[in-house]
Formats: structure tokens, sequence, C-alpha cells
């Protein structure tokens, strides 16, 4: 466990980027500019990362990332994965698997790990395909964190509602099932049992606008009677950007294309969290000249 004391001065800076599987909008795929993005940061969140694709050159992208930081921890979080093996002329299976995914970054230590499947509406004829998110507990100087890296599907408003729903399932879950063991059982464990902070931080990619019926799903309803506005409360989750200073309506982190049919920009990369974290909140900007992605990295600090 780190046990670096926590300095009320110091910063954990956090990133999330939807990568594109690191294809910018001139259409050149470039890993090394989505690592320049986002290098400086002590948690990494990145979605759209693959391996084995061939528009991406059928590379392992997972690790040329983690090659080119080599100074972070990282897990790896393939909730698509099929087949994409090789058979000789003589039989032998070369076994490979086609994956897209999220990976998480950090540079301390990644206590544990899990990976978690998100609901999947059957469409036709618009492509949908599986989507998930991986959870990792993090042991950041403070205290271990409970991070979420999440990419939710942009097909229809009740997919998402449905996969927010499974989101809280396993927030408020979690913390109540423990680590990733609990107990004791000295034939194979030494440690201690990993912890599950009571508090997270989620973080990605939720193909929703702020005033939608799924951001109202996050963080609650507004109040219209009583004049309260829209009140942070303990069941629900925290828009970083508006605990911050932010009007819910500014930002953009997926800007416009009109040759793609995107005549506007939006915001739909977010970080959110539980409320007892908001207090640790200093700060939450969006990258606007990042050039590896569609998207533009959203960037929070925490005390």
């Amino acid at each position: 466990m780190n046990v670096q004391l926590f300095d009320k001065r110091w910063r954990m800076r956090l990133v999330g980027y939807n990568t594109q599987f690191s294809r910018g909008r001139d259409g050149r795929i470039d890993v090394d500019r989505i690592v320049t993005a986002v290098r400086e940061a002590d948690i990494i969140a990145l979605q759209e990362i693959e391996r084995h694709w061939l528009r991406s050159g059928e590379t392992d992208q997972p690790a040329e990332i983690a090659a080119r930081l080599p100074k972070h921890h990282w897990v790896y979080g393939p909730y698509f994965d099929v087949d994409a093996s090789q058979v000789a002329a003589d039989g032998a299976v070369t076994n490979r698997r086609r994956q897209f995914g999220v990976m998480t970054l950090s540079r301390w230590p990644i206590l544990s790990s899990r990976l978690h499947i998100l609901p999947k509406f059957k469409t036709a004829p618009v492509f949908n395909m599986v989507a998930g998110f991986l959870e990792t507990v993090i042991d950041a100087p403070g205290g271990p964190l409970r991070h979420y890296n999440i990419h939710l599907t942009d097909v229809t408003p009740d997919e998402r509602l449905a996969q927010i729903a499974r989101l809280f399932d396993v927030l408020w879950s979690a913390p109540k099932e423990g680590g990733a063991w609990t107990g004791f059982d000295g034939d194979w464990q030494t440690e201690n049992p990993p912890p599950m902070p009571a508090d997270a931080i989620v973080t990605g990619d939720f193909n929703l606008v702020a005033g939608s019926p799924e951001y109202e799903a996050l963080v609650g309803p507004k109040d219209r009677d009583f004049g309260y506005g829209r009140v942070d409360v303990g069941h629900r989750l925290v828009d970083a950007w508006v605990a911050t200073g932010h009007r819910e309506d500014e930002g953009i982190t997926f800007p416009a294309a009109v040759e793609r049919g995107y005549e506007r920009g939006f915001r739909i990369d977010y970080s959110f969290v539980t409320l007892g974290l908001v207090p640790r909140l200093r700060a939450c900007r969006i990258d606007n000249d990042a050039p590896g992605s569609d998207h533009q990295p959203v960037w929070i600090e925490l005390a």
C-alpha cells in the first residue's frame, strides 16, 4: 500500500480521452499524438483502444501506448472481443482476438480491476456493438481511489438509460461487496485484501448532452417549483465541469464536423464524482488543441 502522506498543496491530475483508435480528424492514425496529449496526467482514462483491427494496422494499441508511458501502471478492458485467429496450411492455429475497449493508466499501482459489460439492445439496420466500463482501485496518495472508465453507446437514449442504471448498480454495490477478495487464505495470499472505497470517479464518453434525460439520470433533475435548480444529492453523481464553475450548456468535447453530419459541437465527454469527492475538486478543463482524435481530452484536478 502506498503510504505517502497526503499534502493539501498537492494536486491529482486525471484526464479522459476518447481516442477514436488514435485516428485524428486528418484521418491519420498516430498513437504518439494521443500519448503527447495525456502524458502529464497522473491517471489516464482512454476509450476506443483496439487490438488487431485492419483499420489500425492490426497493431496492439494497449502495448504501444504502455511502451510510451513506461512509468505508468495500466489495465486494458476489452469489452468487445471476437475471433481474429489465423490458421496455417498445416492446420496450426495462431490465436488472436480482435478487441476494442478502454484503457486506464496510473502513476500509482492499480490494486485491482474489474471489467463490466453494459446492456446492449439488438438493432437493425443501425450498427451497434457491445460496450462496457473498467473499474480500477488505485493506490493514490491520500488514500485508495476508485475509478471507472466508461463508454456508453451512441445509438438510442433508452439503451443509454439502461447502461446508466447498470453503472449505478455497480457504483453502489461495490463497497458492500468489498475488494477483489475479502478474508484471508494463507495458502495463496499473504497481503491484506484490496480496498473498495465508498467514493468514486467516473470518466469517459457518455454520448449524451447536458439537459437530456440520460444526463438527468446521472446528476438528478432540476427543481422546477421551488427554485433550487439542480441539487447535488448522494444517490446521484456530480458533473465535475459544473462543480468547478462552468455552465452545463458550455464547453465542447466533440467539435463540429459538417462532413460527417455534425453541424455543431457537443459536450459528451465527462468526469463525474460521487458527493464525497466534491470538496476535493479544484479544476476541470477541456484541451481544445489536442489533434489526435475526433474528441478532445477532459482534465480534472483534485486536491
